[in-house]
């Protein structure tokens, strides 16, 4: 197994490669200050679009309606940078919307062998960067790609990253972040600094902790240490934008989490952070399915089935390099 560093070296190369064999350099489309070793391509923000694959035989309307799904406010700060999870998300599933190819995804069996789409996809609602406004997170947890249609999924697209999100709190500084005296946590679920909650978050009123014991075998009644959400936070987070509606009501049966990671990416492999943290989450769950996971290279190679998406399967293995497992 290569090591994370040899892993990032060996895409970033692919990328500069795919620049070349696709003459993206003949082109004003990238920041020529950005090309070294150390850098994958980064296209000019003015051109970020044109790091969403878009055939060229599709007519301008197809194009502005396969760009449109995710609104501009809506992109990451790098969303620019090939090593962009989201710019791969709305490349796919943009143009399986658009398209009206979404009912290609059925059958598709996730790494559990649970159908990794299990939803109505002849009438899902898509959406791309979904906010969760109903957790009460000053800041909404944000779902790369939510399905809704009686029941929700909730996608997370990962490529590059080493880890999934952990909680924020015990990384609080003092003399940096203004909030340390009042929000700090020192990592155990316990109570802190006069605090009348367990959780720094919950203190200020973000539900986490009042779904958790509904969802997962971790109680909120007592002290935990380490925090049973510090490495698992992004994931539970997952889990609960999917399975919690605006009313507070939980689904256990029909709503889940779903994963979708770049299976040569040593995070996501045997002893790898991401594949441990996942481990754990759905470990913990109390009704197994509501996290599944699958791999970009399942997810394409299911899709090369189509011939109408050969176009879209062939450049997404040409510019990320996704190999046939």
């Amino acid at each position: 197994m290569s090591t994370y560093s040899d892993y990032i070296s060996g895409l970033i190369r692919h990328f500069w490669d795919y620049v070349d064999s696709e003459s993206l350099g003949e082109t004003d489309f990238l920041d020529s200050h950005k090309r070294g070793v150390k850098r994958p391509p980064v296209f000019r923000k003015k051109f970020a679009h044109e790091n969403i694959l878009i055939s060229p035989e599709a007519d301008e309307d197809s194009r502005h309606a396969i760009v449109s799904t995710l609104p501009t406010n809506e992109r990451h700060r790098h969303f620019a940078s090939m090593r962009s999870s989201q710019a791969l998300a709305q490349s796919v599933f943009g143009n399986l919307a658009v398209r009206r190819c979404l009912g290609m995804l059925d059958g598709l069996r996730s790494d559990e062998n649970l159908p990794a789409f299990d939803v109505d996809l002849e009438r899902t609602a898509l959406q791309l960067e979904f906010n969760v406004k109903h957790l009460g997170e000053p800041r909404p947890t944000s779902v790369d790609v939510r399905f809704s249609a009686g029941h929700r999924i909730a996608v997370e697209c990962k490529l590059a990253e080493p880890d999934f999100g952990t909680c924020s709190r015990p990384r609080l500084r003092q003399g940096v972040n203004r909030n340390y005296d009042q929000d700090y946590c020192d990592g155990t679920y316990s109570r802190q600094r006069s605090r009348q909650s367990r959780c720094s978050l919950s203190e200020i009123g973000v539900k986490y902790w009042t779904y958790v014991p509904e969802v997962l075998h971790w109680r909120n009644d007592e002290d935990i240490s380490p925090c049973a959400l510090r490495n698992t936070y992004q994931l539970v987070r997952n889990i609960l934008a999917a399975c919690v509606d605006v009313n507070g009501k939980i689904d256990l049966n029909d709503s889940y989490a779903l994963v979708i990671y770049d299976a040569a990416n040593p995070a996501f492999q045997e002893g790898g952070l991401a594949r441990t943290q996942l481990a754990t989450a759905k470990a913990a769950l109390k009704v197994p399915g509501m996290l599944r996971s699958i791999s970009w290279q399942s997810l394409i190679g299911h899709l090369e089935s189509f011939e109408e998406l050969t176009w879209l399967t062939g450049q997404l293995r040409a510019k990320y390099g996704f190999r046939s497992l």
